[in-house]
């Protein structure tokens, strides 16, 4: 094959009347064109550079000189012994932005090695032209990514030719492939990631084991204004001071809730990932999310308060019923003393109920503190009875005494509203629904809600909690999912669904008692 092309070759330099005996003058490239090709091949050239001089290293006491082509065959640069640049190359005029051509110089491995795409070996009266004969060239098409770039070429002394110098060559050439390869990998890697970073909706930030912040990317700089300045430190950004220690240490973090008072506070929730070098800190912004669930969670209360006002007003009016019927005695001028704490007592009874609606009927905001949950429960017992009334419904309290802990009071009575309305819809006249509260371990309690209802389906059992899952006509299976939401999200407690030995529903609620010292860890 490789014959057959010089032969072909040499054809049509006899037809076209190329003269073997004369050393030929090289068209060039202007220097605007060889300043644009040194720009583009800047980085190839350091890469064959750095191969190269190693090639040359192990390849001393023979005169090499090494070149280097675009895919057009433009001379880029030349690299090695001095005597073959003051002999071969500059007896022929081969400089910077000459151009290897059939038409001047004949038969060349350099354009061989272009045309045929493999490693070419022309030794002495295989070239053309006559001046080199004393030569031996090896030239191998060098490619980034299967797209030829151009070819790196040896040139010797005849006498020195040698077929491991072609072997040799291919495996630096197959070498300088791979790194460019690698670093057009990685530069194409570097663009995507920089671009996912840059349009990213999730903040980055990127510290070192001490702490300093090497890099952040737009959004988690809209979300911390503070990050645009440079050369800081975790520390120096006040958001970070309670978990900075944590950070330092090159701990794992998951689902830390974080507010910000950025320009409109926002809501994050922070993970954290240590790596050999430092950490990265990720920052979802949660706001709108967080939005979204308290319209949910307040629209479900609205819901469960409108079911309630009936209940309510019955509630209030047998206070009302004993208080008229005393006002009536003191009229007819039959008052006695003994009136007074009864009356005292049925308006206390009416403040209460009104008080706890008006409670449930605030938006929700998350406050927690310390409370007992069995005053909860005491709480809610006028609002659970309003509830059970319209089926005389028989509901029971086991309260037993368990520690405080620190919890969101009113959401917690929203879930206990919600699960207590629930087991009202699954039982019949005259049902029974029994709720406790005892300790489940050392580290936290049992809230349980049962009744002697028909339990729950199959499909509610596996897919309890997620949206749009109910057996409720014209329901939307949102209040369990709320109240899975409090219970694990905000209380990182438990919510389960089963039913017992006698097929009816039961709903545990696992509440850790030390949450204080875990939260958001």
């Amino acid at each position: 094959m490789v014959q057959a092309y010089i032969a072909e070759v040499r054809e049509r330099c006899v037809r076209n009347g190329v003269d073997p005996s004369k050393i030929p003058s090289f068209s060039k490239v202007t220097a605007e064109e060889l300043a644009k090709m040194e720009m583009e091949y800047n980085e190839m050239i350091v890469v064959i550079h750095f191969f190269i001089k190693k090639f040359l290293e192990k390849s001393k006491g023979i005169p090499l000189l090494v070149s280097v082509t675009d895919q057009n065959g433009v001379f880029i640069e030349s690299i090695g012994d001095k005597s073959m640049k003051d002999t071969m190359v500059h007896h022929a005029g081969l400089q910077k932005g000459i151009q290897f051509t059939e038409e001047k110089a004949g038969v060349s491995s350099v354009l061989a090695a272009i045309e045929l795409n493999r490693p070419i070996q022309l030794l002495g009266s295989d070239h053309y032209h006559h001046f080199l004969h004393s030569a031996a060239c090896y030239s191998v098409p060098l490619s980034v990514n299967n797209k030829l770039k151009g070819t790196i070429s040896v040139m010797t002394f005849l006498n020195y030719a040698h077929p491991m110098i072609l072997t040799s060559l291919e495996t630096v050439v197959d070498s300088i492939q791979r790194e460019l390869d690698l670093r057009e990998q990685n530069r194409y890697l570097d663009q995507i990631n920089q671009m996912m970073l840059e349009k990213s909706t999730i903040g980055y930030i990127v510290i070192e084991k001490n702490g300093h912040i090497i890099t952040a990317n737009p959004k988690a700089k809209s979300l911390m204004p503070a990050l645009e300045k440079k050369g800081q430190f975790i520390h120096d950004i006040k958001e970070f001071h309670d978990i900075q220690e944590f950070i330092e240490q090159g701990n794992s973090l998951n689902d830390y809730e974080m507010v910000l008072r950025n320009p409109q506070t926002s809501i994050c929730l922070v993970d954290c990932f240590p790596f050999l070098e430092g950490s990265l800190i990720q920052l979802y912004d949660i706001s709108e999310y967080k939005k979204t669930e308290s319209y949910i969670q307040d629209a479900e209360k609205l819901s469960i308060l409108g079911q309630l006002a009936a209940g309510v007003a019955h509630e209030i009016k047998n206070p009302l019923t004993t208080l008229k019927g005393f006002i009536q005695l003191i009229q007819e001028n039959q008052y006695d003393e003994s009136f007074t704490p009864v009356l005292l007592k049925e308006i206390e009874r009416i403040n209460h109920i009104t008080n706890e609606f008006l409670n449930l009927s605030r938006p929700t905001v998350n406050a927690k503190d310390w409370y007992v949950m069995s005053k909860l429960f005491t709480e809610l017992e006028v609002i659970l009875s309003s509830l059970a009334l319209p089926k005389n419904i028989d509901f029971v309290l086991n309260l037993e005494d368990v520690p405080a802990m620190y919890c969101d009071g009113n959401q917690l009575k929203q879930v206990f509203i919600n699960l207590f309305k629930n087991s009202v819809e699954a039982v019949e006249q005259n049902g029974v629904i029994s709720i406790s509260v005892q300790l489940a371990s050392a580290q936290s309690i049992r809230i349980r809600f049962e009744d002697n209802g028909e339990g729950f389906p199959n499909e509610i059992l596996t897919k309890a909690g997620q949206p749009f899952v109910t057996t409720k006509q014209g329901g939307n299976g949102l209040g369990i999912m709320i109240c899975k939401r409090i219970i694990e999200s905000t209380h990182k407690g438990q919510l389960k669904v089963f039913n017992n030995e006698h097929g009816s529903a039961v709903v545990d609620l696992f509440l850790p008692l030390n949450e204080k010292k875990t939260e958001g860890y």
